[in-house]
């Protein structure tokens, strides 16, 4: 597959984004990375990394969101720095494994934000354990069928195998998928963090669970309008990859629901456009999810 060739730009006069303190436990055998903060706030906010990336793309709206909620970031299994596990590379599987993560850390309800990959894998919670779930935010995921999906994400679900980008350097790869963010310098320490999780084959592997949607995202389909959790919807009005149709089809379906279209916004919504992001996040957890 061709990828087209990627210049970052450097932007001296960018502020360097701080990183979230992160820690390391132990789930289900598996050691997981995570960051938290925990205030007297009577909300959290569980935070679910998007593919390619790691819990640090929600660095530009960490602090923001921390004045209000309790905030727990977590890097999946097989995700940016934690231990994988073959049998979690699928959005239903993960989803479990998610509630894993709430009861280790004592977390009786929680919000849910579920960028990319997270947006199926919080639509499958708010399914099967909806009064564990207060509310879900999703942005820029697959999560109806039949799939509606574009460029590169299309060819890794779809194609006969993993070989064709077996062939391409990991870096490029995910620099490529990066090149969608218009108006935001990412910090090089950052980029490096997701260029980092991603070597030795991780990559590929993490593929699986893109390819495992066209079993997932079916059984999905069917749980959609039945689900009766509240939802924030926020998408990126050019989004490339997973077009903006997704959510307007999702706003039609879902029962309880909000959508925000990011105008000129492309995939990477939650960075490009965090403080609009956030400040839609603000207003939902602050009553905005009761939907009154």
């Amino acid at each position: 597959m061709h990828f087209k060739p990627f210049a970052y730009p450097i932007d001296s006069k960018a502020k360097k984004t701080q990183f979230m303190h992160t820690q390391f436990t132990n789930i289900d055998e598996l050691r997981i990375r995570f960051a938290r903060h925990k205030g007297n706030h009577s909300e959290t906010l569980l935070l679910v990394n998007p593919l390619p990336e790691s819990i640090f793309c929600f660095s530009p709206m960490w602090d923001t969101l921390a004045a209000q909620v309790d905030l727990l970031a977590i890097d999946m299994p097989g995700f940016g720095g934690s231990e994988a596990r073959d049998d979690l590379y699928s959005v239903d599987a993960m989803s479990e494994f998610m509630f894993k993560v709430t009861d280790h850390f004592e977390i009786n309800t929680a919000h849910i934000l579920g960028p990319d990959i997270g947006s199926p894998i919080a639509l499958f919670m708010a399914a099967r354990r909806p009064t564990k779930i207060k509310s879900i935010i999703i942005s820029g995921g697959a999560s109806t069928y039949p799939l509606k999906v574009d460029n590169t994400l299309r060819d890794i679900i779809y194609a006969p195998d993993l070989e064709g980008f077996k062939q391409i350097p990991v870096k490029d790869i995910i620099d490529n998928s990066l090149s969608e963010l218009k108006n935001y310098v990412l910090p090089e320490e950052i980029r490096a963090d997701y260029i980092s999780s991603y070597q030795d084959g991780r990559l590929f592997k993490g593929m699986e669970i893109l390819r495992a949607y066209v079993n997932d995202i079916p059984v999905l389909d069917k749980l959609i309008d039945g689900i009766k959790t509240p939802v924030q919807i926020i998408w990126g009005e050019k989004d490339p990859i997973v077009p903006v149709e997704n959510a307007q089809i999702l706003h039609k379906r879902l029962p309880k629901n909000k959508l925000h279209i990011l105008a000129d916004a492309g995939h990477y919504t939650w960075e490009e456009h965090s403080k609009e992001f956030a400040s839609i996040i603000k207003d939902w957890l602050g009553g905005g999810y009761l939907l009154n």
